[in-house]
């Protein structure tokens, strides 16, 4: 059993069970267990039910009571590992969404770049094609102009390739569970 003073240096639980506190003491205990905010189980011979609180559960003392508090906190422990996988899983999923939705525009604008870079390829080409009119030292800029867009070519290509990827892939798996369905329905 610890004191009131034994509270700010065991601050490092996932779940308290006190049992028999003093009636003298029972106020101040139950205000000091409701401000730390971890799950609290409190067993006490005098009615604290007015002292309840999100994460405080006062239960009576019973003849049994070792057994129940075993399994009251084994779902309490059981309910926050429930709750802080949801929330992770909540982030994880905003995070994929705003991945989905960065995929989803790069797909919509690569019809554009493919556009403009067919354009500036194009052009680049036709200056190259005369180049003996031209500087060395401009020639040698359009050649980087050049070799820039066709990397970036190669890019966009890759882009398509994934995207044709990814709806294969959609195809299959929804093939596979429509067969699945049907195998099931059998």
């Amino acid at each position: 059993m610890q004191s009131d003073s034994d509270f700010g240096s065991a601050l490092d639980y996932d779940l308290a069970v006190v049992v028999r506190i003093h009636p003298d003491k029972l106020a101040s205990t139950v205000e000091t267990l409701k401000m730390l905010g971890r799950p609290v189980i409190l067993l006490s011979s005098v009615n604290a039910n007015s002292s309840q609180g999100r994460n405080l559960i006062c239960l009576p003392e019973v003849e049994e009571w070792p057994a129940l508090v075993v399994v009251l906190a084994q779902q309490v422990l059981y309910h926050q590992r429930i709750k802080a996988n949801f929330e992770r899983m909540q982030e994880l999923n905003s995070e994929l969404e705003r991945e989905a939705s960065l995929g989803r525009y790069m797909l919509e604008v690569r019809h554009n770049l493919n556009n403009a870079l067919t354009s500036v390829l194009g052009n680049s080409d036709l200056i190259l094609l005369d180049s003996d009119q031209l500087p060395a030292s401009l020639r040698s800029q359009v050649e980087t102009i050049r070799n820039m867009g066709m990397r970036m070519n190669e890019i966009m290509h890759r882009f398509s390739s994934l995207q044709k990827e990814m709806q294969l892939m959609e195809q299959q798996s929804g093939s596979s569970g429509v067969r699945s369905a049907a195998a099931g329905a059998v």
